[in-house]
């Protein structure tokens, strides 16, 4: 048994992931050092501006798959069945994955040049914007149900291992270019995109070894009836995309609007103080991850006094890391920031801090998500994310004007922490209502 003892798996996941949102930290802030130094604020700007085309369009049509598996093979490792007996419906996660973030990245090569010229980039990013949709989507073929059936197999090791190892590629990708004095725009783009593909290729091969009779059942599937199987998660399905295209203004939609509004110089130091205010919400990534599988654990198995437990557990806890976090990350920036980074970046402390409030403030309340998901009512994130986008969508067209870059870290913040409070009110509301005085849950298991 991969994962029997839930509350073993759920520690175990969250250890490794730990591990890996430290290492993935450490070495985040290495690759954002080096760019940030050699290609100074200008030359960041730019860059950000080409991969935040690249992010906005893949979350208009990101299904998270790897929600779905979670909620699917819950339970797998307790059935003590072969693989073979599933391996239908784990294939038509990945060819719907691959077929649904095919469409953003056709239409980002198709739009490159009139999108290059919106932004006002220099001549020949057109071809940057195409490279890195092809590399992000040959890097992102399969990986949310991967990454899924990863957790959910308790093999968050190896998880945690391919993205430890796809940013320690890419820093020593850059570090050799800047060591050759080759850095530039186009090379950091290139180094992106081999860097995901390869991870991803190789995440999708080792998946393949856990899962006998994949190959076996592949050779049974067929289109029709996967429809079929796939119209079961409709409802998931429908809410995660919903959801990923809501969550823009929290991603780089904010990128995308300043681009034709300011110089790239402003938008790189914008850009390098979201990226290390992310770096800091990483720490709570793993117990995100970790908290989807497991509530749908306790849930489907209607262990009420666990969820509650959990939920108490995991609020206070995150509560704690966020504070600890981004009070540690805004004092390294004020006292060494400038010195690290480049002199470019000296204004980076005045807009983070507006950042870190939203981290600290939606953080304890991550759990929202996964538990409406363990809830079969994903749309609850849904409209939270839309909400929060709507506020965020509304401050940042009022603030930029007057406060420029401060103004959209303030509406960044604004875009995601009404939809962690909408999110988890509303579904800690379902979860009492659908629990019973003895501690059971009245729902069903579908």
């Amino acid at each position: 048994m991969v994962f029997g003892k839930g509350g073993s798996a759920f520690r175990r996941n969250v250890s490794w992931q730990i591990i890996g949102s430290i290492s993935q930290a450490v070495l985040g802030g290495l690759v954002l050092l080096i760019a940030g130094r050699e290609l100074a604020a200008s030359g960041f700007g730019q860059f950000s501006i080409i991969i935040g085309f690249v992010t906005v369009g893949n979350l208009l049509m990101e299904p998270r798959m790897q929600d779905v598996v979670a909620r699917q093979f819950w339970n797998f490792s307790q059935q003590h069945e072969s693989f073979s007996q599933h391996g239908h419906s784990f294939i038509d996660f990945i060819v719907f994955e691959s077929v649904v973030k095919l469409i953003p990245c056709l239409a980002l090569v198709l739009l490159s040049g009139p999108l290059a010229a919106l932004a006002s980039l220099p001549a020949g990013s057109a071809g940057l914007i195409a490279i890195a949709a092809l590399g992000n989507y040959v890097g992102r073929i399969g990986y949310g149900s991967s990454t899924g059936l990863l957790r959910v197999l308790g093999r968050s090791d190896q998880f945690t291992l391919f993205g430890s190892g796809e940013l320690l590629l890419r820093f020593l990708c850059l570090a050799t270019l800047a060591y050759a004095s080759a850095l530039n725009v186009t090379t950091a783009v290139w180094a992106v995109s081999l860097t995901l593909a390869l991870s991803n290729v190789v995440q999708l091969g080792v998946t393949a070894r856990h899962v006998s009779g994949l190959v076996r059942a592949s050779r049974g599937w067929r289109f029709a009836p996967a429809l079929k199987r796939l119209d079961e998660h409709r409802r998931l399905l429908i809410s995660n995309l919903g959801l990923s295209a809501s969550d823009l203004m929290a991603k780089d939609l904010d990128i995308t609007l300043l681009a034709p509004l300011m110089p790239a110089a402003q938008i790189g130091v914008y850009k390098m103080a979201k990226t290390i205010a992310m770096l800091s919400w990483r720490a709570v990534d793993p117990f995100y991850l970790a908290l989807m599988p497991e509530l749908s654990r306790r849930v489907q198995a209607r262990d009420a006094a666990g969820t509650w437990s959990l939920l108490r557990r995991s609020t206070l806890g995150l509560a704690v890391l966020a504070m600890l976090l981004s009070v540690g990350a805004y004092g390294v920036l004020v006292l060494f920031g400038a010195q690290l980074i480049g002199p470019d970046f000296a204004g980076i402390p005045d807009i983070i801090v507006w950042m870190l409030i939203g981290v600290v403030t939606g953080a304890p309340l991550v759990w929202g998500h996964p538990l409406a998901v363990a809830l079969n009512r994903a749309d609850l994130a849904f409209w939270g994310s839309l909400l929060g986008s709507s506020i965020g969508l509304c401050a940042f067209f009022i603030l930029v004007r007057s406060l420029g870059t401060h103004g959209a870290a303030i509406a960044w913040s604004l875009s995601f922490v009404p939809g962690f409070v909408f999110t988890a009110l509303m579904s800690l509301r379902l979860f009492r209502h659908v629990t019973r005085p003895g501690g059971e849950l009245g729902i069903g298991t579908k």
